[in-house]
């Protein structure tokens, strides 16, 4: 099934390298305009090069999303520049390691500003232009979690639990109440020690959750284990997905 992402505007946070980049590369060969935001100057300019070289549309725009003001200034930027706003990817994410006895504070503050916040400000504020500017062409939002916080532990992972199971929760109950607007969340469950040669697979399936392919598809939790075997990533949404 080819995809079809014309006359779409998408923001992938996170996307100056790694899953990120794939994911914004993935969603601008399928037409879609693409920020590509990092905290990074250099890598997000890169990615957005890369992309504007194979005959895409994208911009580099640096902005820390655990700063509300940041995250103003990247979406503010998106729409000057496209005119509009679609999809958004919230992949950004940090991942400090440590036992929980020494878990140092500010790295726990920092893993839930990040993790957490971030998507909390980047819902809140594309969701608002998504409701009360695009009607009946809706949104969708995609959230990465991962499993670590939602079905299994992560060895000297703590705070990167705990941001990815509050992440699902609240993607649960922002696809609840975006739903009478027309914008649809879904969350894909990366495993936890996914390599690069992973990172096609998940962004696959946010490629396919951005599309009028998953039209009738919000609130769902889609481990990626089972849309990389082949499996319809419609089917395997958990109860409260439709």
């Amino acid at each position: 099934m080819k995809i079809d992402l014309n006359q779409r505007v998408a923001i992938v946070t996170g996307a100056g390298h790694g899953r990120g980049a794939t994911i914004a590369r993935t969603l601008a060969t399928a037409g879609a305009r693409v920020a590509v935001n990092d905290l990074n100057p250099d890598r997000a300019e890169k990615v957005a090069a890369d992309i504007r070289a194979a005959g895409g549309q994208a911009i580099g725009i640096a902005a820390d999303v655990s700063n509300k003001f940041q995250c103003v200034h990247l979406i503010e930027t998106t729409r000057a520049e496209f005119g509009q706003l679609d999809i958004l990817v919230n992949n950004a994410e940090v991942r400090p390691a440590s036992t929980i006895l020494k878990q140092d504070e500010w790295e726990w503050n920092r893993c839930l500003e990040v993790n957490l916040k971030g998507p909390f400000f980047m819902s809140q504020l594309t969701g608002r232009v998504m409701a009360d500017e695009n009607k009946d062409r809706g949104g969708a939002i995609v959230n990465i979690s991962s499993p670590a916080g939602f079905a299994t532990p992560l060895e000297n992972r703590a705070a990167f639990c705990a941001s990815k199971a509050g992440m699902v929760g609240f993607a649960r109950e922002c696809a609840r109440e975006f739903a009478a607007y027309g914008i649809r969340v879904n969350t894909i469950l990366p495993a936890a020690d996914q390599e690069d040669d992973a990172h096609q697979a998940v962004a696959h399936l946010a490629l396919f959750l951005c599309s009028a392919a998953a039209g009738q598809t919000t609130g769902g939790i889609f481990p990626i284990n089972a849309f990389s075997s082949g499996t319809d990533p419609a089917a395997v949404a958990e109860p409260g997905a439709r």
